[in-house]
Parts: C-alpha cells; sequence; structure tokens
C-alpha cells in the first residue's frame, strides 16, 4: 500500500523519481525501493514524505484513505470561520484570485520546507533553485510569472550566506568580472528593492541582469553599471519597466 500510494502522489505531481529525491535528503535506490515495495520507510522518512506531500501518515500507511492530517480536520478557530465566511461572500474571480495566492503561498512554504536537509552530524547543505540569468521565469517573480520555468535544484554548503538566500542565478558573460565570472552561480536574496551602488538581479523589458544599480543624481538618471569597465552602462529610460528580483548577496565557491 505505501509503495502504491507514494507512487501515486509522486506521478500527480509531474515527477519522475530523480525529480522528487533531489528535493528531499533522501538516497534515489534507497527511495526506488520504497516505490517497489522491496523496503518500507522508517518513521522518520514518513514524516518527510507526508509534510512534502501535505498528507497524513495514516494516509501513506493505507490506514486511512483520508489524505487530510488530523490538525486539518480539527474545529476551525474563529479566526479560520471568518475566513471561510468571507471567502463564501466572494464572487467567481475573488475566489479565482484567493486561489491563486493560496496556491503560490503554499508553493512558496513546501519549497522553503526542504531547503535545508542534514546529511549528517558533521555535514550540513542547503538546497536551493538555481535559474539561468536569462531564465524565462522562477519563484513567481523571476520574469514572466506565465512563462515556462527554466531551473535546477543544486546543493550548496551550509553558510551563513547561502542560508539567507532564497535562490541562485547563474551567470553569463564576463560584464561583472572581476567579481563575478562568466558561469558563476551567485546566491540571491529576494527584495523589493535594492540600494544605490549595490549589485542586484534586475528584469528590464523581458531582460535579466546582473548588475550595479547607481543613481545618477545630477543628471536624475537610473543606471545598471557593469564592473567590467569595458562594457557601457545600460541606461533605465523607463523606470516602471524596472523590475528588481533580488539583492546579490555572495558567491557559490
Amino acid at each position: 500500500m505505501i509503495a502504491e500510494r507514494l507512487r501515486t502522489l509522486r506521478r500527480e505531481k509531474n515527477l519522475n523519481k530523480r525529480d522528487l529525491v533531489s528535493m528531499l535528503p533522501l538516497n534515489y535506490s534507497t527511495y526506488a525501493n520504497y516505490e517497489s515495495g522491496f523496503r518500507e520507510p522508517n518513521s522518520e522518512v514518513l514524516q518527510i514524505l507526508a509534510r512534502h506531500y501535505g498528507v497524513s501518515i495514516d494516509y501513506l500507511l493505507g490506514v486511512s484513505d483520508n489524505r487530510k492530517k488530523a490538525d486539518e480536520i480539527a474545529i476551525l478557530n474563529d479566526e479560520e470561520h471568518d475566513h471561510v465566511a468571507g471567502y463564501r461572500q466572494l464572487d467567481a474571480h475573488g475566489r479565482e484570485i484567493v486561489d491563486l495566492i493560496l496556491k503560490k503561498e503554499i508553493e512558496r512554504v513546501n519549497f522553503l520546507s526542504t531547503r535545508t536537509v542534514k546529511q549528517s552530524p558533521d555535514e550540513q547543505w542547503v538546497s536551493l533553485q538555481v535559474y539561468q540569468q536569462r531564465a524565462s521565469a522562477g519563484l513567481g517573480n523571476y520574469l514572466t510569472d506565465d512563462s515556462d520555468i527554466d531551473f535546477e535544484i543544486m546543493r550548496f554548503a551550509s553558510t551563513p550566506v547561502s542560508q539567507k538566500a532564497d535562490f541562485c542565478v547563474k551567470i553569463k558573460g564576463d560584464s561583472m568580472e572581476p567579481k563575478i565570472c562568466d558561469g558563476d552561480i551567485v546566491f540571491v536574496k529576494a527584495v523589493p528593492k535594492v540600494d544605490p551602488d549595490n549589485v542586484g538581479i534586475f528584469v528590464y523589458d523581458g531582460e535579466a541582469y546582473c548588475k550595479r544599480l547607481r543613481i545618477d543624481q545630477k543628471r536624475g538618471a537610473i543606471l545598471l553599471e557593469s564592473l567590467n569597465k569595458s562594457f557601457a552602462p545600460k541606461h533605465i529610460t523607463m523606470p516602471d519597466n524596472l523590475k528588481t528580483v533580488g539583492l546579490v548577496i555572495g558567491i557559490a565557491e
């Protein structure tokens, strides 16, 4: 029963086994044995899988056909009752907006819950999404939300910098040399605004840039500046079209 339910849940997410284990602190061959029925997950692994899929352990074990966890079946508190009552007053458009926001927030929380996993007392890593610099989407605020998502999950040594990062971007080109080189992966903290003279990831007219933000007070100009002096700065002529994706906080070793 466990094997069957693990296969069903994974396929519902449109994931293959390698995609799944890349998100979790699990070994591929061990997990494959769970789905094949040759091994059964212990209590710790069951908790990881139940949390990842948002189902109860009883459901995974086949004890219950109800996917909801016990705390989700509990009686609603006053605030939750108010939310439900408010939702029922919305028209179709309002419910669609709330459903979309709720879905995005659940995805964000589920992703963050798997970012840091511990392999052993002496080794720790952080799993982060890594986007190409000119990727067409990502993390809900990278370029356009209706484009194909182009990222991979990578693991990095757990450091104060990597722990603060929300995602990573792989850099193309040498415009930020010598500080950031072609092929480097930078750690990015998702923020709505980057202070002048800091390096960030920006989107302008559908193109993503890793640049230093500079404000020319005399000319009243906004510039995306390269560290490599052989590259001319990018003049922002339409500030409303400039979107800040995040602040570059470090470079992956």
